[in-house]
């Protein structure tokens, strides 16, 4: 079923930058993971009752996890402050199944992926896809400085450098 939720724990919570979480989701009857293929989301139930979409930003090939990012956004509806200053290791939270309307293209011969800020969250997923085919990219991540860069201890990373 489309709208079928899933129960995940949060394994795990970690800062990635000032304002920035990134949150390891397992399943919490044990299982693994739904497939998904790099690019694509899932809808969280964050505490309050909102409704909000995060992008899996580990490898697909991972079937025992889902990571996302979240950055608490002062100016926000509240989804996010609700995530960031609510969820800790050991909740509970309902998430849809992966849904994907930004996939790789699937006959380039490269590709050129291009984030902003916390827009790297599908990007690192098609990294590590790429990576794993040995397909040919670049990645531009564009961010404000060291300091506030998500992911940073990752993408300076030889595979990713």
């Amino acid at each position: 079923m489309a709208d079928e939720r899933l129960e995940v724990l949060v394994a795990e919570v970690h800062k990635e930058a000032p304002g920035i979480r990134s949150y390891e989701l397992s399943r919490a009857d044990g299982g693994e993971m739904p497939p998904f293929t790099a690019g694509a989301h899932v809808d969280v139930d964050v505490p309050g009752g909102l409704l909000r979409q995060y992008s899996l930003c580990n490898p697909p090939s991972e079937r025992h996890r889902y990571v996302i990012a979240v950055k608490r956004e002062e100016a926000g509806r509240g989804g996010s402050a609700a995530f960031v200053d609510r969820v800790k290791p050991g909740d509970k939270l309902r998430i849809s199944r992966p849904r994907n309307h930004f996939p790789l293209s699937a006959g380039a011969k490269r590709h050129v992926l291009i984030a902003g800020g916390i827009g790297i969250t599908p990007m690192l997923a098609m990294a590590h896809e790429l990576r794993a085919r040995g397909a040919d990219f670049t990645l531009y991540y564009c961010t404000r400085s060291p300091e506030l860069t998500a992911f940073h201890d990752l993408l300076s990373e030889p595979a990713f450098g």
